[in-house]
């Protein structure tokens, strides 16, 4: 009931659909985090909070965590026969960690994703894979940014010498040791000095994206939700039409993890003509393994639909990769099976597109 009544408040806003669509949206692909189970028990060794963190089960997607989740994915058909289908918000490139080191930190260097596939074992055939999953209508590319990594702050950090920083770095990784403090949100800033600069890393990011997938992406998400709507223009530049989040867009004051936060409904149109898609419904089984995700989900998806919304559902990567810990794959695919049987058997009559697919909804 608590799922239902605080999806209410988010639909209750916003334009109105008259099919019953759901949007799967999920974050993250393409991105470094914990590089394998033996950095894990070091940093645990070391005494870092990896025991409250994302850290210590997420990582670069395997090739059996995308062929299995395909699987899932193919197996639930809509109404118009198609399967269910993720919008995956994919990072284009990951820090290239010797040439960081080699210069003293003072330097941001990257590799492109495709790169950061060949130095991983089980990994080189991911671009294969998701091309696949593109063909096959299970896994559709978009922008989530070339780096879901703030590099200004976390250079500044390593240049100031962090013990755990540094030792997290010795790992390639991008941790900073505390379950409370992150390097992740991309386009936070310190000043507003920082924005042109973003904006030159967006538009690397998209020539990346469109030399991958030959094509554009329609839609974007900031990595933690939180962006200056000063980063807005160059998205319509390169073709975003739609953005998406949560209802509370996160506007950067300068401060880590102090924000202004502006609200938005379904539908919603800014001064750019960019629209907004909002997520009203969750599904995220690695943050809590000892809750209801598949029901909890189902109250919201039920929720969306009463109010004549699209079910945009949220779910990290993070719940369907099992290169650290299999065990966490197995969990979030069993509960993503049963959600999606739930959701064709409880509304025959529903249709599954991604995030880029909105227009010919509403238009």
């Amino acid at each position: 009931m608590k799922s239902y009544l605080a999806a209410s408040k988010t639909n209750a806003k916003g334009k109105s659909i008259q099919q019953k669509i759901v949007i799967i949206e999920s974050d993250d692909w393409g991105a470094i985090r914990t590089p394998s189970s033996e950095a894990v028990n070091a940093f645990q060794k070391k005494g870092l909070e990896i025991a409250n963190s994302i850290y210590k089960v997420d990582a670069l997607e395997s090739q059996d965590d995308l062929e299995l989740l395909f699987e899932v994915l193919s197996k639930h058909k809509g109404a118009d026969g198609l399967p269910a289908k993720l919008t995956a918000n994919a990072i284009m490139g990951n820090p290239d960690f010797d040439k960081i080191r080699a210069s003293n930190f003072t330097e941001f260097h990257y590799e492109k994703f495709t790169e950061t596939f060949k130095k991983y074992p089980n990994h080189a055939h991911n671009l294969n894979l998701w091309l696949q999953g593109k063909s096959e209508g299970v896994f559709q590319p978009q922008f989530h940014g070339r780096e879901h990594l703030n590099y200004k702050r976390w250079l500044h950090v390593l240049q100031q010498k962090n013990e755990a920083a540094l030792f997290c770095f010795d790992w390639n990784a991008t941790y900073s040791g505390k379950a409370d403090y992150s390097f992740m949100e991309a386009y936070d800033w310190d000043t507003k000095d920082d924005i042109p600069e973003q904006i030159k890393v967006i538009e690397d990011g998209f020539k990346i994206f469109k030399s991958t997938f030959n094509e554009t992406s329609k839609t974007f998400i900031a990595p933690c939700y939180n962006w200056d709507p000063l980063i807005e223009p160059v998205l319509k530049e390169q073709g975003v039409t739609w953005l998406q989040g949560i209802q509370t867009q996160l506007i950067p004051t300068g401060t880590f993890d102090e924000y202004i936060p502006l609200k938005h409904s379904f539908g919603e149109t800014n001064a750019l003509g960019l629209q907004y898609n909002v997520r009203n419904c969750i599904f995220e089984p690695s943050m809590n393994q000892n809750r209801d995700w598949v029901n909890s989900c189902l109250a919201q998806v039920s929720s969306a639909f009463h109010w004549n919304k699209p079910a945009v559902i949220c779910a990290h990567r993070i719940n369907f990769v099992g290169y650290i810990d299999t065990k966490n794959r197995d969990k979030g695919l069993k509960d993503l099976d049963a959600l999606l049987k739930a959701i064709v058997k409880k509304w025959p009559d529903v249709q599954f597109i991604s995030t880029d697919q909105l227009d010919s909804v509403l238009n």
